[in-house]
């Protein structure tokens, strides 16, 4: 029990404990999904929940871009409910 006790060390910022930061981005998606449809779940302007799908043509800090009808449409990630990949 020792043994497990002292692989568990907790990290401490404040120390030379700490996990080393991760290189390179952390993408909310996978970057294998571009190109691909989506099924979207999010909230719109006033609350209310909407669903659809498109094709994710990029994604931005701001959120994920898609082509949905025709029209390249940017969801903000604090809208975005469910984000499932559509199989072909």
């Amino acid at each position: 029990m020792t043994e497990i006790l002292e692989a568990m060390t907790a990290p401490d910022v404040n120390s030379s404990l700490a996990l080393p930061k991760r290189a390179g981005g952390k993408g909310l998606l996978p970057s294998t999904w571009l190109e691909r449809t989506l099924k979207i779940e999010y909230t719109d302007c006033r609350g209310a929940g909407q669903e659809t799908s498109g094709t994710l043509l990029d994604l931005y800090p701001a959120g994920p871009v898609l082509n949905i009808g025709g029209a390249k449409t940017l969801i903000s990630w604090d809208r975005l409910a469910l984000c499932e990949l559509v199989e072909d």
